[in-house]
């Protein structure tokens, strides 16, 4: 015997016996049920165990494995099923109607076989519809949220071994909308429900038969995930009660749109809880969860018997524990008329402490706060009041000629430069800007009434000159009588004795206008030149803008 016909004897028994034992140990599948119109091609499988591992046609016959399909007959036996003019065909181990018809209906079933097993398949029912659209009367439901990407497949195509161009899908029967096996919506919206058929042609001995399956697609609304909140209490709450008073405190909370079994809701009191409806002083009183609206809420009443006197200023805590959060709420009770005054003391001195830092802060910083708002919003109030100065300086000259020297150097030079150049005020310095000869006493009061301010350098006890002295007054007069000129005091020496000095002199020395020299006021960025220009009218440059 030729070696290579001994070995393929040898390699079919050993495995005609290796499927033959798994065939013999495979259990049934389930009763299937296959849905079709009439006209169309509908194969149906021969699906006999739940083996991972299809059979294999070819296996099955070179080891002398025979397939036969049954049809059931309503007597209760069932007929072999042998081809009818090529409409009915064995396909490896399917069984295809080219095309269907109606008494095509009835169960099916078929039977693999040898001379040492026969094991039959599970009982496969056909239901055959006169029906003249292409739709089915059998759907696939999918239901997708609105706003989500959705892929329709065609289902249970795997034993035809298809190219997916041939599929061509059409929604509610009439219109064609896609071709290819899956069909992508990127954005499902609610226009997009409906009856989806995919539609698959083949061909057979020059004819063309339709395999269809429909998917019924139905939306629904986006809904947000809902983590359980808890309405009451707050995480302190207080309530006045009365000794030996019945109580009751109610613990409430919503667990979202449906009732949420995994939550718990529950009261504790110093780490204990409580029996519930018991015969206890404090007990918990629950009640099954409640609807309001689109909403599942929950609510658990704390019931006091009478309050006892360590039931006070001792916090009850209700708890709600749920897989998305854990919660706590605490309700303390206070005796009636003995409320604990602490947090309002506490209240009341954090209100002093910030109103006297914020006292402090603006004492201190009022006039950078003011200069800085000025040039914020550029304010400027030189404009529109036929004023052509904005200050008037006058100058009390001492009896000694070195201090007097000092003082008009200081008035003359020091003062125009920063103010003038770097601020762009303008003065009148009588001694600078005055012709010389002309009447002091009616040029002085022409000028001061043509200032917006009085600046008055001060620096001793003692005045001489009397023209100053009348424009002093004069100036005085209108500043604070009149009220049409606002007066700034330069004090650029000490006075010792105040006394010595006019009464209006005297009135201005002690209120907010006066402004002291000393040492460190050189730079121009100095305390003292702030506050000449937070006591001058507001006028916007660029120099200041600057500064």
């Amino acid at each position: 015997m030729d070696a290579k016909y001994l070995a393929l004897i040898i390699f079919c028994y050993i495995l005609g016996r290796i499927q033959g034992c798994l065939i013999g140990k495979c259990f049934s599948k389930s009763p299937a049920r296959v849905f079709v119109t009439e006209g169309q091609h509908v194969r149906l499988a021969c699906n006999l165990c739940n083996a991972s591992t299809p059979l294999d046609m070819s296996s099955l016959q070179a080891c002398r494995f025979n397939i036969t399909w049954y049809k059931h007959t309503s007597e209760g036996g069932h007929k072999n099923i042998l081809g009818e003019a090529d409409r009915i065909t064995y396909e490896e181990t399917s069984l295809g109607f080219w095309p269907v018809f109606v008494n095509d209906t009835g169960s099916y079933s078929c039977s693999v076989f040898n001379r040492t097993y026969n094991v039959s398949s599970a009982v496969t029912s056909l239901n055959v519809h006169k029906y003249e659209r292409l739709c089915d009367v059998h759907f696939f439901d999918h239901v997708e949220t609105i706003g989500k990407e959705h892929k329709l497949s065609c289902p249970n195509l795997e034993i035809y071994n298809s190219n997916e161009d041939n599929i061509m899908w059409v929604k509610n029967c009439k219109d064609k909308v896609h071709t290819g096996n899956t069909y992508t919506i990127s954005k499902v919206e609610e226009k997009n429900a409906g009856n989806y058929t995919c539609v698959l042609t083949l061909g057979k001995d020059g004819m063309q038969y339709n395999v269809t399956r429909t998917i019924r697609l139905k939306t629904r609304d986006h809904i947000e995930p809902f983590i359980p909140k808890l309405i009451y209490p707050g995480r302190r709450e207080q309530i006045d009660v009365e000794l030996g008073v019945a109580t009751e405190i109610k613990c409430k909370a919503i667990l979202g749109y449906k009732n949420n079994e995994h939550c718990m809701l529950y009261w504790l009191f110093k780490e204990r809880d409580f029996d519930v409806n018991g015969e206890d002083p404090v007990y918990e009183s629950r009640k099954s969860p409640v609807r309001e609206g689109n909403r599942t809420y929950q609510i658990n009443t704390l019931v006091f018997k009478r309050i006892e006197a360590e039931h006070l200023n001792e916090p009850f805590i209700c708890k709600l524990n749920c897989p998305e959060t854990d919660l706590n709420g605490t309700v303390t009770l206070l005796e009636k008329g003995k409320r604990d005054c602490s947090l309002i003391f506490l209240l009341l001195f954090t209100t002093l402490a910030v109103i006297i830092i914020i006292a402090v802060v603006y004492a201190r910083f009022k006039i950078d706060l003011a200069l800085c708002f000025r040039d914020l919003i550029s304010m400027d109030e030189t404009l529109q009041d036929s004023k052509e100065y904005d200050a008037y300086v006058l100058l009390l000259k001492s009896k000694e000629a070195l201090i007097c020297a000092e003082v008009e150097a200081f008035a003359l030079k020091l003062l125009p430069t920063i103010l003038e150049q770097k601020f762009g005020y303008r003065l009148c310095i009588f001694e600078r800007d005055v012709l010389p000869g002309t009447a002091s006493v009616d040029e002085m009061l022409y000028y001061i009434n043509k200032s917006r301010t009085l600046i008055i350098i001060l620096c001793a006890e003692y005045i001489a000159n009397d023209s100053s002295m009348y424009g002093l007054m004069t100036g005085l007069h209108q500043a604070l009588v009149e009220g049409l000129i606002k007066p700034i005091l330069i004090e650029y020496i000490p006075i010792r004795d105040i006394t010595f000095l006019p009464l209006s002199l005297q009135l201005i020395l002690k209120s907010d206008r006066t402004v002291k020299w000393t040492n460190e006021s050189q730079p121009q960025n100095s305390y003292f030149w702030k506050k000449i220009r937070y006591l001058m009218p507001a006028k916007y440059t660029k120099a200041a803008k600057r500064s």
